[in-house]
């Protein structure tokens, strides 16, 4: 197996007087920089890769923005554990967060995303001395890693699945039947077992998860007489002979092939072609796990915050999607959307 480079791997940043000067702060704001937390360290382990637009980039906005004008030192680690999904990968990515962790000896970690937790955070926090953790983007149930723990809280991810649909439903009242469809991977297990446990305004018809591109088209015949419309959650496993399909042709097959109409859940829903949905926010995700680590800085026991899901969505809209197969949406609707591709 070849390892990435750890200069790629690792990044440091500083949020004191360099982000304060180009911020262009006030007196006021130098007092907050010397604050008693000013040189503390923070380590961040996101799951995947730095430049995951939808997802790690918004995440890590959401945290400096947490972070901004306190003084302290971050350094990042980026496991890359989406592009490179296999078992041995994600095990060497743990370790190297591991080794990164002990050398820079952080008062708080923020690990973001299930992989992080499952292959860092789950061999570190029991250890003695251990840091605080802060999790966040975590789908599965947190007791799959043992948490809570008297270190250890977090912010929870769960997908708007009854809103996207009340949202579809505003757009296409008739709607009945569902068909769930996504790849295969934790994250996509999850979000069927959690969707299980909800009362839909809908009948779910099945849960699909395709390996591969061909599997994904032959879902799409079998369900296009006998579903309304799909529910697509992430779809960035499906391959076609060894690479990745993108999410924007997959979701091209049901609009074009099936003329089904599509809600979705994740992050990048309507950019990929997916008619609606309301989607969690990441930098949010970011944003209240930096809140909490900064807390847990001043003073704040981990054991003290209320472990639960963020709570503002964002709802989004694909107006092309919506003339492909001839819905109209009402500018009521279009007039509250946070994401609207044209």
């Amino acid at each position: 197996m070849k390892k990435q480079p750890m200069k790629s791997f690792v990044r440091v940043l500083l949020l004191g007087s360099l982000l304060f000067f180009n911020l262009g702060g006030s007196a006021g704001n130098a007092e907050a920089v010397s604050s008693l937390i000013s040189g503390k360290r923070v380590l961040v382990v996101h799951s995947y890769h730095e430049f995951q637009k939808g997802h790690v980039v918004e995440m890590t906005q959401g945290i400096e923005e947490a972070f901004v004008d306190s003084g302290v030192k971050m350094k990042y680690v980026h496991m890359d554990t989406k592009r490179q999904a296999d078992l041995a990968w994600k095990k060497e990515a743990g370790r190297m967060a591991t080794r990164v962790m002990e050398a820079f000896g952080p008062d708080v970690v923020i690990a973001m995303d299930d992989n992080a937790q499952a292959f860092f955070v789950r061999e570190n926090y029991t250890r003695k001395q251990a840091p605080a953790f802060v999790f966040g983007g975590v789908n599965a149930d947190i007791s799959t890693y043992g948490f809570p723990s008297r270190n250890v809280t977090g912010v929870l991810e769960r997908p708007n699945i009854k809103e996207s649909i009340e949202l579809l439903l505003k757009i296409v009242p008739g709607i009945k039947k569902i068909l769930m469809l996504s790849d295969k991977s934790k994250t996509t297990d999850y979000f069927i077992e959690y969707c299980k446990t909800l009362d839909l305004p809908v009948e779910v018809i099945a849960y699909e998860q395709p390996l591969t591109l061909d599997e994904w088209k032959a879902n799409v015949q079998k369900y296009k007489d006998r579903a309304d419309a799909v529910g697509v959650y992430v779809s960035r496993t499906v391959k076609e002979g060894k690479s990745y399909v993108p999410e924007a042709k997959l979701i091209d097959i049901l609009t074009l092939e099936g003329r089904l109409p599509t809600v979705g859940f994740f992050d990048t829903a309507a950019n990929a072609g997916v008619l609606c949905g309301i989607s969690v926010s990441m930098k949010e995700q970011g944003y209240v796990a930096g809140r909490m680590a900064r807390k847990i800085l001043e003073g704040k026991p981990p054991s003290d915050f209320t472990i639960e899901p963020t709570q503002r969505g964002r709802i989004q809209l694909n107006l092309k999607t919506a003339e492909k197969l001839g819905i109209d949406i009402e500018w009521n609707i279009i007039s509250k959307a946070d994401v609207v591709v044209k």
